[in-house]
């Protein structure tokens, strides 16, 4: 197989001023399915691009199947540097059904400490796992949730609960 490369003249279109080009160039993205782009994609949403090409690229990223992109969401969740749109990516991630099961400990973090939005979206990656992790790992968890719920809002506690019933089924 060949080794994927990211072609310069599509990542030079990915940020070009014009939205129909940068449009397009997802598309091509999008048939070619190069998971070496989806860094590229985050830059892109995280540069405030126009309501069509934001539309364009969160549609790309609900639907990536590719497992090996998994860590590319997970550093741009933890990238501070796309706070801006961390909802965005959050909301993609439950939305593309891929296995972020070996990230719980972070979507609980983020559900415990983040505000409303961003917890509500982590909660729907949790609540969306079709596997978990490791036991200890989920144990670990339980821990930090129940210790959490002594202090969360009523929405926060009704996400914590519910994350505490699905950890011990």
């Amino acid at each position: 197989m060949a080794k994927q490369k990211i072609n310069p003249k599509l990542k030079e279109k990915l940020f070009s001023s014009q939205p129909d080009i940068v449009i397009t160039a997802i598309q091509s993205v999008k048939e070619k399915g190069n998971k070496l782009y989806i860094p590229l994609l985050f830059e892109l949403l995280n540069s405030n691009p126009g309501k069509e090409v934001f539309s364009e690229i969160k549609k790309l990223l609900e639907t990536v199947k590719d497992k090996e992109t998994v860590p590319s969401f997970i550093e741009a969740i933890e990238n501070e540097k796309y706070k801006a749109v961390r909802n965005t990516i959050l909301a993609t991630c439950w939305q593309n059904g891929l296995d972020f099961s070996n990230y719980l400990p972070l979507f609980a973090d983020i559900v415990i400490n983040e505000e409303w939005e961003n917890s509500f979206e982590a909660f729907t990656v949790i609540d969306n796992l079709h596997y978990l992790p490791e036991q200890k790992i989920v144990e670990e968890v339980i821990v930090k949730v129940e210790s959490a719920k002594k202090d969360a809002s009523e929405q926060k506690a009704y996400f914590l609960n519910e994350i505490l019933n699905k950890l011990k089924q």
